[in-house]
């Protein structure tokens, strides 16, 4: 994405912020989950940490997420 197109999403995003592209210089494409002794404690986008909620699952959903490829990648993001 070039700075233009950026500039746009983040007037589009306004009066929220649109964090990601070329508004930033890391290049993580991917959610940071960080854990301490199995609980999560943040979650962060290149170096903007996200509001995030932690929902305990069964073993059923928890194996269907396993099996799903995470193909897809994050470009950027729309902070409300």
């Amino acid at each position: 994405m070039n700075l233009r197109t950026w500039r746009k999403k983040q007037k589009l995003a306004s009066p929220s912020t649109y964090y990601g592209g070329e508004g930033t210089w890391h290049r993580n494409e991917m959610l940071d989950v960080e854990t301490h002794d199995g609980v999560i404690v943040a979650v962060w986008y290149r170096c903007m940490m996200l509001p995030f909620r932690r929902i305990e699952v069964d073993a059923e959903r928890a194996n269907e997420m396993l099996k799903s490829p995470a193909s897809k990648r994050l470009t950027g993001i729309e902070v409300r």
